[in-house]
């Protein structure tokens, strides 16, 4: 439809004529009014104007205003150019309405390239529409060439913005970037969303649209629904710019997000892709398993991030793939290169970075870790885990290997659920004191707080109490690991200063709600000289070696 169509078209509709169709109208001097039916509207509020062809509502808080298709579009909540149609129509000018789209489309590739096109065009030229897309990367500090580079677009904070586009509605539904409602009519899927093209073999096969939204109703990123063409399990973002990259240097940088692979790729790291969901299976795996002998995966910072890391460490162990670990707690590979001097890729890797099982013994213990690395193919590999998890655990290597070949036979799922049947600290010290000669001395705070039944256990070691306490099956099972620990002293420190931080811990919680009670300041004091002992000792272990097995 031209622009002398429309102009036309509306030079035959009489404004208030259209209205009257839908509500009661009144005459008020040159003008009309009536109840706003855009919201909840108990005096007439809505001021239809003839001589300029617009309605406008002076309600509070709606301000709604337009021509007459505007009107009919929100009234019957139908799109702008069926809008249009049903005013030609009423004017008897049907030669007036919009034309259907002539463009023809032979598959969902093709008109996925062309929604890029249209996504693309919006947010690369100085339209409002897009003017918080831009913003919004700005914020992220995303150049425009990074953004033209991974061909970044925006689809428009309107249920209609695609629809619009008079392309073919039952192909663009196929594609899964318009749907359909119960009502018939027809929604874009990726409604006020910054849009990531995901291609595969050459061809675009779908999206993720990141919201620039703020409800927590919807979701932060939306990916293109499951299809014959679109699997998530089975693609990579970024795979498409970076592959060459990747098989050039052998190695892969592995990330949860979009973002990261952007801002990574600003910072001269151009061999980093994205799981899409934190998903990651098997099929990834197998896109870079010939090309790649290490992979270093970016932690989410958090727990999920945490759990994400591990999944994919093993699929990686089971392909004979290197991996190296970077966890930076409360951090995202985003916000770790969002500021050029603040980057440095050699300290992150440094200073923050783990082996595989390091960083699986430290938040999953000695049973996960060991279930893990069952994995390996390469017998060469499994041993160095190995003789870093004795190092980590305080275990004997020869007892690795035989729970190891026990751990085999059992699923992971049962393993994960050993925490059920795990000791408490004081459980294990006891263990711990009771079956050796210990020769490491238990603190005055520590001794105030444990039981003095436990203290007296300690302190004197009495005869017999070994057996006695292996009536019980479960510390029976536990003596007989403790037994193997090769430098129990070392182990008996580590459990130490656990129970330290478990109680001044505790001492933190209770002064803060005295401190809440009575507002005398010396609780407040008390809470920051113990959180300044806590962050000493949390410094100590960290620099020195854990000796922590599943007990956490």
């Amino acid at each position: 439809m031209s622009k002398y169509d429309t102009t036309k078209l509306f030079s035959l509709v009489h404004i208030e004529e259209v209205i009257k169709d839908y509500l009661p109208i009144q005459k008020i001097g040159e003008n009309y009014r009536c109840k706003c039916p855009f919201h909840h509207d108990s005096d007439p509020s809505l001021v239809i104007s003839p001589r300029i062809g617009i309605f406008k509502c002076f309600g509070s808080g709606c301000g709604e205003t337009g021509n007459a298709a505007s009107f009919i579009s929100k009234y019957e909540d139908i799109p702008y150019a069926q809008a249009l149609k049903i005013l030609a129509d009423k004017v008897g000018r049907p030669d007036l309405a919009p034309k259907a789209q002539t463009k023809e489309f032979k598959n969902v590739f093709e008109i996925n390239q062309f929604a890029l096109n249209l996504y693309s065009n919006i947010l690369f030229t100085k339209d409002d529409l897009s003017s918080n897309a831009r913003m919004a990367l700005r914020e992220r500090r995303i150049t425009q060439e990074t953004a033209k580079l991974f061909q970044l677009g925006y689809s428009p904070n309107s249920w209609t913005w695609l629809v619009d586009q008079h392309l073919d509605n039952n192909l663009l539904e196929q594609a899964n970037l318009i749907l359909k409602t119960d009502a018939g009519h027809y929604r874009d899927y990726f409604k006020n969303r910054i849009i990531f093209p995901i291609f595969h073999q050459k061809k675009l096969i779908g999206f993720t649209g990141r919201t620039l939204g703020v409800s927590q109703k919807i979701p932060k990123y939306l990916n293109s629904k499951d299809s014959d063409w679109f699997k998530k399990s089975k693609l990579l973002y970024g795979w498409a710019q970076n592959a060459q990259q990747i098989r050039r240097q052998k190695e892969i940088v592995i990330t949860e997000g979009q973002f990261d692979v952007l801002q990574l790729h600003q910072r001269g790291i151009q061999n980093a892709v994205a799981v899409s969901g934190s998903y990651f299976g098997p099929d990834q795996a197998n896109l870079f398993q010939k090309s790649v002998k290490k992979a270093t995966i970016i932690s989410d910072g958090d727990k999920a991030g945490i759990e994400a890391v591990i999944r994919i460490g093993e699929f990686l162990i089971e392909r004979n793939i290197d991996s190296h670990i970077i966890h930076v707690e409360g951090k995202d590979p985003d916000d770790l290169a969002r500021y050029k001097h603040r980057f440095n890729w050699e300290k992150l890797n440094t200073k923050y970075g783990y082996n595989f099982v390091e960083f699986c013994h430290e938040h999953k213990g000695l049973e996960s870790t060991l279930k893990r690395i069952s994995g390996h193919r390469n017998k060469l590999k499994l041993s160095q885990d190995l003789k870093i998890l004795s190092n980590l655990s305080g275990y004997d290597e020869k007892h690795l290997e035989h729970w190891l070949a026990q751990y085999k036979k059992a699923p992971l799922t049962e393993m994960l659920d050993l925490k059920k049947d795990e000791l408490k600290l004081e459980d294990e010290l006891m263990l711990l004191y009771a079956c050796d000669n210990i020769n490491v001395p238990i603190n005055g705070f520590l001794k105030n707080r444990l039981e003095k039944n436990l203290v007296e256990v300690i302190k004197n070691k009495p005869e017999g109490l070994t057996q006695d306490l292996a009536r019980n099956t479960k510390y029976a099972s536990r003596l007989s690991i403790i037994d193997n620990i090769k430098d129990k002293d070392k182990y008996a420190k580590d459990l130490i200063t656990k129970l330290n931080l478990k109680y001044m811990k505790k001492e933190v919680s209770k002064n803060k709600k005295l401190y809440k009670e009575t507002q005398d300041s010396k609780y407040l004091e008390q809470v920051e000289s113990m959180v300044k002992n806590i962050n000493k000792m949390k410094l100590k272990v960290r620099n020195g070696q854990s000796y922590s097995s599943s007990i956490r």
